[in-house]
């Protein structure tokens, strides 16, 4: 019997202390299946959301457009261009409406490497999840997000962002 898996401790976790420790374990077997995908495509999980987020904006980018929502700063969204670009999945382009400044677009061998990896993943997603009712997958979805959205709360604002963002998730 794993030690770690919750059903036998001599002190008993506080739900705080079990559902970090879930997190992080599912965190970790997460990094070890997308180590095993890189098998078999060449993306990571961040640079398959990446392109796919390029994708679906349907026109170059800016780097700003990355910094927002994927990466947390400029820099990282810069250096993951730069990977991607290394590997001929994107190109930066000049801003035909600002010379200063250049966009990011998509390739073909980006898109096709986008769709490849995209495949894989679903199928994997489709697999592990499969046992899920419909019920527990919403239940998963809103427990998450509304996780997501008290961390960032907290981030934000600290202890006050967090009452804010519990009050208004009441």
């Amino acid at each position: 019997m794993n030690k770690c898996d919750g059903s036998h401790t001599a002190n008993p976790q506080s739900f705080e202390e079990e559902f970090f420790l879930l997190l992080m374990r599912i965190n970790r077997v997460l990094r070890q299946l997308a180590n095993q995908q890189m098998e078999v495509c060449r993306l990571t999980p961040t640079q398959l959301f990446f392109l796919k987020r390029l994708y679906e904006a349907g026109a170059p980018q800016p780097i700003s457009f990355f910094a927002d929502g994927v990466f947390s700063n400029r820099s990282n969204a810069s250096q993951m261009i730069d990977r991607l670009q290394a590997e001929g999945y994107v190109e930066r382009v000049k801003n035909p409406k600002d010379r200063r400044s250049v966009l990011v677009q998509l390739t073909d061998s980006g898109a096709e490497e986008l769709e490849l990896g995209h495949a894989r993943h679903q199928q994997l997603a489709q697999s592990l999840f499969e046992p899920f009712s419909e019920e527990e997958r919403d239940a998963a979805i809103r427990t998450l997000r509304h996780v997501l959205s008290l961390l960032e709360a907290y981030e934000t604002d600290g202890s006050e962002g967090l009452e804010d963002a519990q009050a208004n998730s009441a």
